[in-house]
């Protein structure tokens, strides 16, 4: 028998190994002057299958979960991608990933203790061959593919200054879940993607750090936090702001008030949907951010369920 070369013989076979879930190609946050990451952030793509929504979130409203149970754990959600407000619900994005989950972390480290010990099994299929193959039947009814992984290093956290009720479904907390008919929101979430200029990543990072932040006292904010990829990516998105609000009237309220046009810029007319230079000016050269960006930032909008959060929230 011909023996494996020793980098095939090595290699994981484990879906969710280090070298399947395409963890390497990171920045060196030190060497290039950038912010130190203060959570890490494990996403999961889906592409669920159109008229499956609610049978994909029963799936994880049923499932097991030890996640409050785990060092480092701060928040989960389940999200459910939705069109802009004033928009049809046929609004079509530039993606198929129509669901993400979505689980900060104090460290990588966390991360990693958790994606290599028990809990992990617990909430991929359990114990026995059973479990995981019925896991798997489920998954490939209700989606297109296996999800596509990306991770994250969060900064400049901001969090609301109101008291709020901490939400604690999460993943396993609604047995009720028929699979008929899909979960009630929990929160609102609103994103940005960005293509930073290679070598222009300190900068843009900075224009974020120096810029004057009211969100804390907003009515219906709960948390902010920009998103540099942890990983070679596997698109041309390479930062992520993020805000969580209590609802979509919350967001809205502030992208149509004072906070907005003033953290945008200064005034001007609003464009679609917050779409436009990320928020820190046009700059000095071509294109959004003085060139810093190499396309306008792209807004998504999700609608957050299952939510769970930590003692010490996100």
């Amino acid at each position: 028998a011909v023996a494996e070369p020793a980098a095939q013989a090595g290699k994981s076979r484990c879906p969710f190994s280090k070298e399947n879930m395409a963890m390497e190609g990171a920045p060196d946050a030190a060497a290039g002057g950038l912010l130190a990451g203060e959570r890490y952030i494990a996403m999961n793509r889906f592409q669920v299958r159109e008229g499956s929504e609610a049978r994909f979130e029963q799936r994880w409203a049923q499932r097991k979960s030890s996640l409050l149970e785990l060092d480092g754990f701060r928040w989960f959600g389940l999200m459910r991608r939705v069109p802009p407000t004033g928009e049809t619900p046929d609004y079509e994005y530039a993606d198929d990933y129509s669901y993400v989950s979505f689980t900060i972390w104090e460290t990588k480290k966390n991360f990693n203790s958790w994606r290599t010990g028990p809990a992990f099994k617990e909430a991929h299929g359990g114990g026995d061959i059973f479990s995981f193959v019925g896991m798997i039947i489920n998954g490939f009814m209700t989606s297109k593919g296996p999800p596509k992984p990306a991770f994250w290093r969060g900064m400049l956290m901001e969090k609301t200054d109101e008291e709020k009720p901490r939400l604690l479904s999460g993943p396993g907390g609604r047995p009720d879940a028929d699979g008929e008919t899909v979960l009630q929101p929990e929160v609102f979430v609103s994103m940005n993607r960005f293509t930073v200029a290679e070598g222009r990543e300190m900068e843009f990072e900075q224009k974020w750090a120096k810029r004057e932040s009211k969100l804390s006292g907003l009515p219906g904010f709960r948390f902010f936090q920009l998103m540099r990829r942890d990983q070679t990516p596997d698109d041309d998105v390479n930062y992520i702001s993020m805000a969580a609000w209590d609802n979509r009237e919350a967001f809205d309220n502030w992208r149509n008030g004072d906070a907005f046009r003033k953290a945008h810029g200064g005034g001007g007319e609003k464009k679609a949907h917050g779409e436009g230079d990320g928020g820190q000016g046009q700059g000095q050269g071509q294109g959004p951010m003085g060139g810093v960006l190499l396309k306008p930032p792209k807004p998504y909008f999700y609608e957050g369920k299952l939510v769970l959060e930590s003692e010490l929230g996100a």
